[in-house]
C-alpha cells in the first residue's frame, strides 16, 4: 500500500518547482540579479522538463522490473568491438601529450558501445559491468599516469609526502606533521602498496587508488541490484556513475576523504545486503554473522582513514534510519548498528584522538554565523553557462524524473528512500543557496556531504534514464529513432563531464591540476641542491610542493626541508636571504595564483596574469645575475640582503 503523503508531494512537485522557478524570477527582478536569472534559467528549464517528464511516465505506470531492448546487438561483434577501442583508447593515451584530449574522444565511443549493450537483447551483465570498470580506469589513469605529477586541489602532494615518511620510517608520521598521525590508515596503504609493488611512492598511489576507485562501480552495481532486482536499471545506473564529471575527478583525486567515500559505498552494499532475501535457510544463517563483521570492520577503516568522515557518515546513517522507519520497510539502519560507529567515533575521538578536537573548536565560534555571506559569483552567463554545465542540466532532467518516480512508485518500497536522497543529491550537484553560502561551503565543508551522496545521484539518474527508454518504446516510437536520440543524450552527457568544451568565459587559465615533466625536473634540481632549512618563495602551487616541514627523523631519512612563503603580487620577498621558485613557462602562458602570508586563505587569491605590467614588473624586480637555476619551466633566484 502506498504512503498516500509522498505519493500526494510527488503529484504536485512539478508544480512547486515551476512556482519557485518563478518566485526566483521575480527576486532576480527586484535585486537587479540578471546574471543570476538568465543562469538560474537555463538550469530551471532542465528541472521543469525532468519534473513533467515524470508526469507523463506515470500515466504508463511503468513496472521496474520490466526492461528495455532497443537495440538488436551482435554478441559475438560485441565482445570484439570493445577490447578493439578499449586497445586504441590505450595506444592514443599513450602517444599523445597529457593535455590532449584525443584519448578521451576513444573513451567516449567505449560509453556508446556499452550502453548500446545495455539495451540490447542477449545482455551479459558481467561483461558489461566489468567494461564499464575497465574504462573508468583507463579514465582516471589517463589524467594521472599521463602526467608528470597530477595533484588535482594539491591535497595529494602532502598527502605523497606524508606516504613517503611512513614508507622510509616504518610507522605512522609523527605528530610534527599534523592530527593525520591518528588518523594513518591511507599513508600507510600507499606506503606498503610501494614496498609490494616495488614502484616510488606518486606511481603506487596512483595506480592502487585508481583500481580501487573503480571498485566502486561494482559495489554500486550490487547495492542497485538488490533494490531493484533489475540488471538492467543496475547498469545504467553504474554507466551514469562512471560517466559523472565528480566521479572521474574523485577517481583521479584519491585522497584520504575518497578513501573514506570508498569505505561508505561499501557499508552501504553490506548494510542492503544483510538483508537480501531469496536465499537458502543454511546460507542466510551463515552470511549475517560474516558480513556484520566485515561491516564492524569497514566502520573502522573508514574511522582511521579520514577525521571528517566518520561523523559525516554517521548523520546520513541516521537520515536512512528515520527514512526506513517513516515507511515502515525492511530496516537495513538498526539503532543497535548506528550505535557502533557512534561508539567508536567517540572513544576513538575522546580518548586517542583527542588533539584533533581542538582544530574543530574555531569552526564553533558562532560569530561565524552571525551574517550569511555567499561566495563564488557567476565567472560566466548565457551561452557560456549552458555549455559549461551541459552534463549538469542532463544529470537534473534524468535525476529529477527518476528520484520523483521513485518517490512516487513506491515500489520496491525501500526505492523511496534513494528517490528522496536523490533529491537532496541534486540540490548538493547544482548551483544553489547550499553550494554558495560561505558557512556551509569553507567552514562547514558541506562539499564533503556531496561527495557522500554521488550514489544516491547515480541512482536517481540512472533510474530516470532506464524509465524514459521505458516510456519511449512503450508510446510505440520507432526503436531506430529512440536507439539514436538516447545513444546521443549519454554521448552529450560524457562530451560534458569529460569536459571537451569549455567556454572561455568560464576558463581561470591560473588554475591547473598537474606539473609538467620540466617543471618537475627543476623542483628535483631544489631538493637536490637547495640546503635543508632554506626560505622558498613561490606561487601557490609551488608552495604547496614544498611544505615540507622539519622532522626529528628527517636528516636520518634523508627528507629535505625548507621554510616555505607565498609570493605576493608585488614580488617583494621577505627574510634576508633565500631562494625564489618561479614556475616562469606557466607565467607567460597562463598566469600564476599569488597569496599572502605562509597560509593560503581562498579569499586572498592573487592571480599574477602574464600582462605586459606583470611581464616589466617582474623583469626588473628579479635580476638575471640572481638566477642560479633555469630551464624551460622553472627559473630558481637565490636573493640575500
Amino acid at each position: 500500500m502506498k504512503i498516500r503523503l509522498l505519493e500526494r508531494i510527488a503529484n504536485i512537485s512539478p508544480y512547486l518547482i515551476l512556482l519557485t522557478y518563478i518566485a526566483g524570477c521575480i527576486f532576480c527582478l527586484l535585486v537587479g540579479k540578471m546574471s543570476t536569472l538568465i543562469n538560474g534559467s537555463i538550469m530551471a528549464v532542465s528541472a521543469i522538463l525532468g519534473s513533467f517528464a515524470f508526469i507523463l511516465i506515470k500515466r504508463q505506470d511503468l513496472d521496474p522490473s520490466g526492461k528495455t531492448e532497443v537495440f538488436s546487438y551482435n554478441r559475438s561483434k560485441s565482445l570484439m568491438l570493445f577490447p578493439l577501442f578499449y586497445t586504441l583508447t590505450i595506444l592514443v593515451l599513450l602517444i599523445t601529450p597529457a593535455e590532449s584530449k584525443w584519448g578521451l574522444l576513444v573513451i567516449l565511443v567505449l560509453y556508446a558501445i556499452i550502453f548500446i549493450q545495455i539495451l540490447s537483447r542477449g545482455l551479459i551483465p558481467g561483461v558489461v559491468l566489468l567494461e564499464i570498470m575497465l574504462t573508468l580506469a583507463v579514465t582516471i589513469y589517463s589524467y594521472t599516469l599521463r602526467s608528470a605529477l597530477y595533484f588535482g586541489w594539491t591535497d595529494i602532494l602532502p598527502h605523497t609526502y606524508m606516504s613517503t615518511v611512513t614508507y622510509l620510517s616504518g610507522h605512522v608520521i609523527p605528530g610534527e606533521l599534523g592530527n593525520y598521525t591518528y588518523f594513518p590508515l591511507y599513508h600507510v596503504f600507499v606506503a606498503i602498496s610501494s614496498h609490494v609493488l616495488g614502484l616510488d611512492i606518486q606511481t603506487s598511489l596512483f595506480v592502487i587508488t585508481g583500481l580501487i576507485f573503480s571498485s566502486t562501480v561494482l559495489f554500486l552495481y550490487c547495492l542497485v541490484n538488490i533494490i531493484f532486482r533489475n540488471e538492467q536499471i543496475a547498469l545504467i545506473t553504474a554507466l551514469m556513475y562512471a560517466m559523472n564529471a565528480d566521479v572521474v575527478f574523485y577517481g583521479r583525486y584519491m585522497v584520504t576523504r575518497t578513501m573514506a567515500y570508498v569505505g561508505f559505498l561499501i557499508l552501504l552494499y553490506l548494510l542492503y545486503s544483510l538483508t537480501n532475501p531469496g536465499t537458502d535457510v543454511g546460507y542466510a544463517v551463515a552470511r549475517p554473522t560474516i558480513r556484520k563483521i566485515f561491516v564492524v570492520i569497514t566502520v573502522i577503516f573508514i574511522l582511521l582513514v579520514h577525521q571528517i568522515s566518520t561523523p559525516i557518515i554517521i548523520i546520513l546513517l541516521g537520515l536512512l534510519f528515520v527514512f526506513e522507519l517513516y515507511i515502515h520497510d525492511n530496516t537495513h539502519v538498526t539503532p543497535v548498528f548506528l550505535m557502533v560507529p557512534i561508539t567508536l567515533c567517540a572513544s576513538y575521538w575522546l580518548f586517542i584522538a583527542y588533539s584533533f578536537l581542538g582544530e574543530l573548536f574555531p569552526r564553533t565560534d558562532p560569530s561565524l554565523y552571525q551574517s550569511i555571506v555567499f561566495i563564488g559569483g557567476m565567472s560566466s552567463s548565457g551561452l557560456s553557462y549552458l555549455v559549461n554545465q551541459i552534463d549538469i542540466l542532463l544529470i537534473v532532467f534524468f535525476a529529477l524524473t527518476g528520484a520523483i518516480y521513485l518517490v512516487w512508485k513506491q515500489q520496491p518500497r525501500c526505492s523511496i528512500v534513494f528517490g528522496v536522497l536523490g533529491l537532496l543529491a541534486i540540490l548538493l550537484s547544482v548551483p544553489t543557496v547550499l553550494t554558495m553560502m560561505f558557512q556551509l561551503v569553507t567552514i562547514l565543508n558541506i562539499d564533503r556531504f556531496a561527495l557522500l551522496f554521488l550514489p544516491f545521484l547515480a541512482i536517481a539518474t540512472g533510474f530516470g534514464l532506464y524509465t524514459f527508454s521505458r516510456y519511449l518504446t512503450t508510446v510505440k516510437v520507432p526503436k531506430r529513432v529512440v536507439g539514436v536520440l538516447l545513444v546521443a543524450l549519454v554521448v552529450l552527457y560524457g562530451i560534458g563531464s569529460l569536459v571537451f568544451v569549455k567556454a572561455e568565459a568560464d576558463e581561470l587559465s591560473y588554475e591547473r591540476d598537474s606539473f609538467d615533466q620540466v617543471e618537475i625536473a627543476g623542483f628535483d634540481h631544489v631538493l637536490r641542491a637547495v640546503p635543508s632549512g632554506s626560505s622558498l618563495h613561490a606561487d601557490y602551487y609551488t608552495w604547496r610542493f614544498f611544505t615540507r616541514q622539519k622532522l626529528d627523523q628527517s636528516e636520518r631519512l634523508g627528507l629535505p626541508y625548507y621554510t616555505s612563503h607565498l609570493m605576493e603580487d608585488d614580488l617583494e620577498a621577505s627574510g634576508e636571504r633565500g631562494y625564489i621558485i618561479l614556475p616562469d613557462n606557466q607565467f607567460r602562458c597562463d598566469g600564476l595564483v599569488f597569496g599572502k602570508g605562509d597560509e593560503f586563505d581562498p579569499e586572498s587569491v592573487q592571480p599574477y596574469l602574464p600582462t605586459e605590467e606583470n611581464i616589466r614588473k617582474m623583469t626588473s624586480r628579479l635580476s638575471t645575475e640572481d638566477k642560479i637555476y633555469s630551464n624551460y619551466g622553472v627559473d630558481i633566484y637565490y636573493f640575500a640582503d
